[in-house]
This record gives structure tokens, sequence and C-alpha cells, in this order.
């Protein structure tokens, strides 16, 4: 399918991405209580922090968000970062996440695309992320990409 010719998608700048903190704050708080914490009480406050702390993450240069937006509205999102891990440098996808209604687009797709051609322009050796067992259109994107499976995180909760 292809993409609609009226929305903006890119690398964007915290100037850019300012306009939409407080609906990007609420798309996190989906994204978390949908496909991570569902079972966790997470207070808009956390996201709202998340989000302020942005502005600093991106000029800090490890830090990159591409966004599409249409009509006013920031409708998807790639947010991720570099990070040394051992002797490797990681591309770390913190998150991804299309609106409901722009699902099925391919833009979770074109997301993931450019977020790995970015990690390759940083001189990243690999390229990592997490979803939750239970999200297969994750598991089926990331794998589609060339993601491979290599550990699974176990929780005990102690209170």
């Amino acid at each position: 399918m292809p993409l609609n010719p009226e929305y903006e998608i890119g690398w964007m700048t915290w100037e850019q991405i300012k306009p939409y903190a407080e609906q990007l704050a609420a798309l996190e708080l989906t994204l978390m209580i949908k496909y991570h914490y569902p079972d966790r009480a997470i207070p808009m406050s956390y996201c709202e922090s998340r989000v302020a702390m942005l502005e600093q993450h991106l000029a800090s240069g490890n830090t990159f968000f591409w966004g599409v937006r249409h009509e006013g509205k920031l409708i998807g999102y790639y947010w991720a970062y570099t990070a040394p891990f051992i002797d490797k440098k990681r591309w770390v996808l913190r998150s991804l996440y299309i609106t409901e209604e722009h699902k099925g687009e391919g833009l979770g797709t074109l997301a993931i695309q450019e977020g790995l051609k970015k990690a390759a322009e940083t001189g990243c050796d690999e390229a990592v992320t997490e979803y939750v067992p239970w999200n297969e259109a994750a598991a089926a994107s990331y794998k589609k990409a060339g993601y491979e499976i290599t550990r699974i995180e176990v929780v005990k909760k102690l209170k």
C-alpha cells in the first residue's frame, strides 16, 4: 500500500517534536499500558517526564526520533538511542508506536527500516529492542527485519 503523500515523515528535532509533546506523552502511556505493563498503574506524569527529558537526550547526539505527522497530529513514531555494550555500539529501539487507525499502512515497517539505516549511519554494530511475548505483530515485524531472539527477560515481583 503506498503511503499517504500528505504524511510528514522523517527524523525530527526537538523543535519539531515540541508541539506534539503532550500528545507524545499520551501515546507513550497508551503504548506502555497496552503493550508493556497492562498490570501496572502508570501515571501520566511518568510519561510526561520521559518526554521532557527527550530534549536533553536529542541534544546529546545519541538519541533519535523519527515521526509521522498528519493534519496536526503525531500518528506514529520511532524513538531510539545508541549505547555502548561490552565491546559493541548498540542501537536501542526504545519505543515504536503507530496509532490504531494507521496500523496496516506500512508505517511500522518503514520506521524499522529507517531506524536500521540510521543505526548503520551512526556506526552501530547491532540493533536491539524488546517486546512482550504476546505481541505477535511486533514479533513478526522484528523477525521480518532480521532481528533474532537472543535472550528472555524474567521478572519476580517482590512487593
